[in-house]
């Protein structure tokens, strides 16, 4: 499902990641012997399957992105004409190249992965995990800079796949 990204949909992308690094941040404060990284790897793992899902064309996923895409914009296009009075617009998406065979087969693997495990995952990592695709699905898709992740992202995903094809 192809939405088009507002201005408020790339603000409720960009407050999600700001919450969590900042929360992360003041957290690592109290932290002697330096910052733990690591702890950010659920919203780094969003962050990338936001940005996998989004890539989708079309299936269940894609369209899940679709309507995580949408949901953001109606959010985030009320809250900023309520807070400030502008109308928003919608903004360019990155040209993200379209998955490939095997890589559509590596981004339903990392997702059924993602549902055998999540029982196994700790509850304090199923949020950042969770919100983390929020930020991927919208931020990822923006244009500039975090575009430029996802379209680095999904020709890598696309080479690996193709190779696990060629392997098989």
């Amino acid at each position: 499902m192809n939405t088009a990204l507002s201005v408020g949909g790339l603000g409720i992308g960009l407050a999600v990641l700001v919450w969590y690094l900042l929360r992360w941040w003041h957290a690592q404060k109290a932290v002697k012997t330096g910052k733990d990284w690591r702890s950010l790897s659920p919203l780094a793992s969003g962050i990338v399957l936001g940005i996998l899902a989004a890539s989708c064309a079309g299936g269940l996923l894609g369209t899940i992105a679709g309507w995580v895409r949408s949901i953001s914009n109606m959010a985030g296009d009320k809250v900023i004409n309520g807070a400030t009075g502008t109308s928003t617009q919608t903004l360019a998406t990155a040209g993200v190249p379209n998955l490939t065979a095997g890589g559509a087969l590596i981004v339903l693997a990392a997702f059924a992965s993602l549902f055998a495990l999540w029982k196994k995952i700790k509850d304090t990592s199923r949020k950042p995990l969770a919100f983390g695709g929020v930020a991927g699905v919208t931020v990822g898709m923006s244009p500039g800079i975090a575009g430029s992740v996802a379209i680095a992202l999904i020709p890598l995903v696309n080479e690996a796949g193709n190779s696990l094809l060629g392997i098989l």
